[in-house]
């Protein structure tokens, strides 16, 4: 077995690879830890893989963490020390935390296994990322390897030759502190939005912006592609995350664009600088699509492929992978579940497994629900919450299915919380809230009042393969990624569907098309007689909080909102008034 490790920075995790290549297991630490975005050592996650897998210490030849640790320690401090003494804080928090960095990992994994640490392998970030995008495609050997995020290590942004899983070459990367991934989550600050957290509300809010060809200018002049030096070029006097803890844009920022958005108050479709900040992520959407056009143009330049991986954090930037997939040299785009600093434990972990296992074929791993959940303990953990709260309307799992049609086409919402967990942040029917995608007061009701979300987010649409192909137009170079709900589609022209709740104000939904017998698939096929063949679909979890793993956290979402209804391995439950 190999176990993969990310942590520190963003999002924690841990994943298991077998001997034959495929994940087995995996659990973000924010899933067991109920922290959001929870980047500590993944202790929870390690002792729950160890414990669902029945494992010993015996049985894992390699623990591998998905970065380099003094790297990724030192190259902060280097370029801050060139700042001094603006960087001065930056340093002295750096210098007084860094037991809680990477550096630390092998005091971390010593103390939850002992010996174990001897087994620790530490490989550099973007390749973690690659890994992790190459094990999910359907291509191992001659295929172009796209890294772009924050920071990992030294890079901000990379580009590799894949010739197989064992020859993979790093052919360009843009160093720290030019960061694609750094310049959106300031732009996202600005908006009055979490770093880390609120980048995809600014994709929903560019697209209520309006073009505007000066802003696009002001936007490109913080950070452009240089055509005669083939990298990425920032004005890094308006930015401070290179040399300040506590901000990412400094008043220059403000001076260009005016006053940057109070993060306390709503941001509501009626507010007076609505439309202002609407235009302000358009055009910072519109410059990142335009660097990563470039950026995809010189990885074919270099490399010849046509086939990409693309990973890394502003890989989740759904909206922009349209466009990068009308590029006339793309055939197709793979893009992981979990293309983030999450992720990167399976690219990790699947190192451990190219390392010790050359000479064989390598499987793409197909496997979206990997994070492994035992509903019978759960049952028994809750029996009493459950008799006292709740009542069953079936405990027959296919007559719940069927009530539960019954529910939504009566326009309601429904929880679902069935059987494994999905790899990425994206819910796909086992830990999702459901309604009929039609009915714009169910979907209302699912976006604004059990998740507490701004109206200008949209609720992604899921169907199956067939419905999608009558609506949209899909881009056979992303298909793959249309089943992890990773890329956004845009409306066939008069389409009938057109002003269905889930179709965004610039008619493009999120799409997701169904797996085959999976839970949403199921509901659709009894949801099929009401002429329902679109759901909305969101993740199971009230604002601020991480999407639920496990039973109790889904009656705490019942009970913490207006949610009735819970779809679960045991039967339908409904809250008792």
């Amino acid at each position: 077995m190999y176990l993969g490790i990310s942590a520190y920075n963003h999002q924690s995790a841990a994943a298991l690879i077998n001997e034959e290549g495929e994940l087995i297991n995996y659990y973000r630490e924010e899933q067991l830890s109920r922290i959001k975005g929870d980047n500590s050592f993944p202790k929870n996650s390690i002792k729950k893989l160890f414990e669902t897998n029945n494992l010993k210490i015996d049985e894992i030849k390699n623990v591998i963490f998905y970065e380099k640790p003094l790297s990724a320690y030192l190259t902060p401090l280097k370029v801050a020390a060139k700042n001094l003494p603006d960087s001065l804080n930056l340093i002295s928090h750096q210098l007084k935390n860094f037991k809680k960095t990477s550096l630390f990992c092998y005091v971390d994994l010593a103390k939850i296994y002992p010996g174990l640490e001897q087994r620790l392998l530490y490989i550099d970030h973007h390749l973690s990322h690659t890994l992790t995008a190459l094990a999910y495609s359907e291509s191992f050997e001659n295929i172009c390897s796209v890294v772009a995020d924050g920071f990992g290590d030294r890079s901000t942004t990379s580009i590799s030759y894949v010739n197989t899983p064992i020859e993979i070459k790093e052919l360009w990367s843009c160093d720290y502190p030019y960061s694609l991934g750094l310049f959106y989550s300031a732009i996202t600050d600005f908006l009055g939005f979490a770093i880390n957290e609120g980048e995809y509300k600014v994709m929903g809010l560019a697209a209520f912006g309006k073009e505007d060809i000066s802003l696009i200018n002001k936007m490109n002049s913080l950070i452009f592609w240089d055509k005669n030096d083939k990298t990425i070029k920032m004005d890094l006097r308006y930015f401070e995350y290179h040399k300040n803890i506590f901000n990412s844009f400094n008043l220059k920022l403000e001076d260009l664009f005016g006053d940057s958005r109070n993060p306390l108050e709503s941001l509501q479709l009626n507010n007076k600088d609505f439309q202002r900040f609407a235009n302000i992520a358009f055009a910072a959407q519109e410059v990142l699509t335009n660097i990563l056009k470039e950026l995809f143009t010189h990885a074919y330049n270099l490399t010849g492929c046509s086939n990409f991986l693309f990973s890394g954090g502003v890989a989740l930037n759904s909206a922009s992978l349209r466009s990068i997939a009308s590029l006339s040299f793309i055939k197709k785009i793979y893009i992981p579940p979990s293309p983030g600093d999450c992720g990167a434990a399976i690219g990790a972990a699947y190192y451990g497994f190219i390392k010790n296992k050359k000479n064989i074929s390598y499987k793409k791993i197909v496997n979206l629900y990997p994070t492994l959940f035992n509903p019978e303990s759960q049952y028994k953990k809750t029996i009493k919450i459950v008799s006292e709260k709740f009542e069953y309307l079936s405990k027959n799992i296919e007559e719940s299915f069927l009530l539960a049609s019954e529910l939504i086409n009566r326009g309601e919402t429904i929880g679902s919380l069935i059987s494994n967990a999905e790899t990425g942040p994206r819910a796909l029917g086992n830990r999702s809230l459901i309604c009929n995608g039609q009915n714009l007061k169910a979907v209302s009701f699912l976006n604004t009042v059990i998740k507490d979300r701004s109206p200008f987010r949209p609720t992604a649409p899921a169907m199956k393969e067939s419905t999608a192909r009558k609506y949209f137009i899909l881009d056979e170079e992303l298909y793959d990624s249309y089943y992890s709900m990773t890329s956004t589609v845009v409306l066939k022209k008069n389409s009938p569907i057109k002003d269905y709740p889930i179709i965004h104000i610039d008619g493009t939904a999120r799409l997701q098309i169904v797996e085959p017998n999976s839970t949403l698939d199921k509901l659709l096929l009894n949801l099929k007689k009401y002429n329902i063949e679109i759901i909305a679909n969101s993740s199971l979890n009230i604002s601020g909080d991480p999407t639920c793993y496990d039973l109790i956290d889904g009656l705490m979402v019942c009970e913490l909102s207006p949610l009735k209804y819970l779809l679960t391995d045991y039967g339908l439950l409904k809250k008792l008034n």
